[in-house]
C-alpha cells in the first residue's frame, strides 16, 4: 500500500510538471511570436526606400506591400497590430530617416529602381505635367574625384536632361549614372548616362576640360531633381534643380564670358550694355566668378530691370587650371539655357560690338539672314551667323573726326566712339564672333562652330553688312596691316550717346559709384 501511494504522488508530480512546461512554452510563443514578427517588420521597415511600405513574412517567403494594392484582412490586422511607430517620436524619427535616403541608398536598392524604371511612369513617379519656367540654378558640386557637375538643362527635342560637368584632363572615360528625382527626398530612378566631351579650347594644356551627361528620360515624365554619379559610387554627392525652359521669351540673349577682378571698368561695361540693347539685345547673361564692387553694384542694377542674369561661377579649383576661367563651359552652359527661351544666343566679349551697317537690330538681321535659302537647297538650312573680326587699338590718340556727341563721348569715356583706326579683317573662323540658333548647336566654339547638329550650316555674314568691332588696350599680334580708318560706329554717336550718359549719371547718383 505504501508504494502504491508513492507511485501515486510520483506520477502526478510528474504531470505537474509536464503541465507547468507545457504552460511556460505555450506561454512564451504566444507573447514571443508578435514580438518576432514585429521586428522582422522593424528590420524590413528600415529598409523602405520610395514607394515601398512594409515587408511581412508569411510562409517563409517575404511579400512586399505597395500604396494602393489590396491585401487580405488578415495582412491587414497583422501590420495595424505591428507598427514600427508607437507614438510620434518614433514616426518623426522615421521620417528624418526616410528623408536621408536618396543620399545613402545602397547600390542594391538603386539598381532595382533601374530595373522597374520604365515601369514607374505611373504612381512613384515623376511629374507628369510640364513644370513652369524658374529662375536658372547652378552650382559647382561633386560627383567623383576631380569630376564636378555644374548644371542641368531639360531638352524637350529628344526628352533628356543634360547636364554640364568639368573632368580632368586627360580623362579616361568612366560610366556615369543619373537618377531622376521629383524632390530632393525622393530616392528617384537611375538610368546609364552618356558622356560627351566638349573640345579642349585649342590653346594651352590645362588640368581640366568640361563635358556633357545626356540622360534620358521618359516621355511625359519631368523631374524637377537630377544627382549624377559614376559607375563606382554607392550614392550621390550632388543633387540639382532641373532647369525648364519658358516664357517669357527673348529674340536675342547676349552670353559673356566668366568676370573676373581684371575688370573694373563701369564706363565701358555700361557703353557696351546700352550699345547692345540698342541693336536689339533684350537679355545679358554674365558668369560671376570674382566681380569687383563697382562692376557687380552695376550689374545687380541691371539684374533687378530684369536686364541682366548673373549666373554663380565658382570654379572648385584654381582658375588656371582650365582655360580662360572655363569659357568652354560656360558659353554651352550659355547657349543650351537658352533652348526654348530665346530665338537667338549671340556670343562675345565686353570688348566686342557688332556694329550693322544698314539694320539697326542686329536680331532683325539675324530674320533675314538666317532665312535665306541656300541656292542648291529649298529648305532653311542656316543655323548660325558669324561675324567676322576687326581691331580697333584704344592706345592711340583719339580720332581726329568731329561729332556733335564728342564731347560728352570724351568726359564720359566712351573709348569705343573715339577710335577709328581699324586693323585689316580677319578671315572668318579666326578671332570670329557667332549669333546661333540655340537647336542647331552640338558642339560650339569660342571663334567657330564645332558641330552643328545634322541639316544646318553657317552663313558668314559679309563685312559690308555687319563686322565685329574689337577694341583692344594694348597691341594685339593679330591685329593686321594695312590700317584704315572706319567711322560706321560714329554713324550712331546722335541716339547712342545720349542714352549711355543719361545711364551713367542715374548709376552714379542712385549707387555712388565713380564714373
Amino acid at each position: 500500500m505504501q508504494q502504491l501511494k508513492i507511485t501515486a504522488v510520483l506520477t502526478i508530480g510528474m504531470c505537474l510538471v509536464y503541465l507547468l512546461i507545457y504552460s511556460t512554452v505555450s506561454y512564451t510563443t504566444l507573447f514571443r511570436r508578435p514580438s518576432i514578427l514585429a521586428a522582422q517588420i522593424s528590420r524590413h521597415h528600415n529598409k523602405t526606400r520610395g514607394d515601398i511600405i512594409v515587408s511581412v513574412q508569411k510562409n517563409k517567403d517575404s511579400s512586399v506591400i505597395q500604396p494602393g494594392s489590396k491585401h487580405s484582412r488578415q495582412e491587414a490586422n497583422i501590420i495595424n497590430r505591428n507598427k514600427t511607430t508607437p507614438n510620434k517620436r518614433n514616426t518623426e524619427r522615421i521620417k528624418q530617416m526616410l528623408k536621408r535616403v536618396p543620399y545613402n541608398a545602397p547600390e542594391i536598392l538603386i539598381k532595382s529602381q533601374e530595373r522597374r524604371f520604365d515601369a514607374s511612369v505611373g504612381e512613384d513617379a515623376l511629374g507628369s505635367t510640364f513644370p513652369p519656367r524658374k529662375p536658372y540654378k547652378g552650382d559647382f558640386q561633386q560627383v567623383d574625384v576631380r569630376i564636378f557637375i555644374y548644371s542641368a538643362i531639360y531638352q524637350i527635342a529628344n526628352s533628356s536632361v543634360r547636364a554640364l560637368i568639368l573632368v580632368p584632363e586627360p580623362f579616361k572615360p568612366v560610366s556615369f549614372f543619373c537618377i531622376l528625382k521629383r524632390s530632393t527626398s525622393h530616392l528617384g530612378h537611375r538610368i546609364k548616362g552618356q558622356f560627351q566631351h566638349i573640345p579642349p579650347s585649342r590653346w594651352g594644356v590645362y588640368k581640366n576640360r568640361c563635358g556633357f551627361v545626356h540622360c534620358p528620360v521618359p516621355p511625359n515624365s519631368y523631374p524637377e531633381f537630377i544627382s549624377v554619379l559614376t559607375a563606382r559610387m554607392s550614392s550621390p554627392l550632388n543633387v540639382l534643380a532641373v532647369n525648364y525652359p519658358g516664357p517669357p521669351y527673348n529674340r536675342l540673349t547676349r552670353c559673356y564670358p566668366a568676370v573676373h577682378g581684371n575688370f573694373t571698368d563701369v564706363n565701358t561695361l555700361v557703353t557696351a550694355l546700352e550699345t547692345s540693347r540698342y541693336f536689339g539685345t533684350d537679355k545679358f547673361l554674365f558668369y560671376n566668378y570674382s566681380i569687383p564692387e563697382d562692376i557687380n553694384k552695376v550689374l545687380l542694377h541691371y539684374e533687378r530691370e530684369g536686364i541682366v542674369e548673373m549666373r554663380n561661377w565658382k570654379l572648385p579649383f584654381p582658375p588656371d587650371q582650365i582655360h580662360y576661367w572655363g569659357q568652354m563651359a560656360s558659353i554651352h552652359d550659355c547657349v543650351f539655357s537658352q533652348l526654348g527661351v530665346a530665338k537667338y544666343v549671340l556670343l562675345a566679349d565686353i570688348d566686342e560690338i557688332i556694329v550693322p551697317k544698314k539694320n539697326v537690330s542686329i536680331a532683325d538681321l539675324a530674320d533675314r539672314l538666317l532665312n535665306t535659302r541656300k541656292p542648291t537647297s529649298q529648305q532653311n538650312v542656316y543655323g548660325a551667323l558669324m561675324f567676322q573680326n576687326a581691331f580697333f587699338i584704344l592706345y592711340e590718340n583719339e580720332t581726329k573726326y568731329m561729332f556733335s556727341e564728342k564731347k560728352d563721348a570724351k568726359k564720359f569715356k566712351m573709348n569705343a566712339f573715339l577710335h577709328t583706326n581699324r586693323s585689316r579683317l580677319n578671315p572668318p573662323n579666326y578671332r570670329s564672333k557667332l549669333l546661333v540658333k540655340p537647336e542647331a548647336v552640338n558642339l560650339i566654339h569660342v571663334h567657330l562652330m564645332e558641330e552643328f547638329l545634322p541639316g544646318w550650316e553657317m552663313y558668314v555674314v559679309s563685312p559690308e553688312v555687319a563686322l565685329m568691332h574689337h577694341y583692344r588696350e594694348g597691341k594685339d599680334n593679330q591685329s593686321l596691316n594695312p590700317w584704315s580708318q572706319d567711322f560706321t560706329f560714329i554713324k550712331y554717336s546722335s541716339s547712342l550717346i545720349p542714352k549711355i550718359k543719361d545711364r551713367l549719371i542715374s548709376l552714379q547718383s542712385e549707387l555712388g559709384i565713380q564714373i
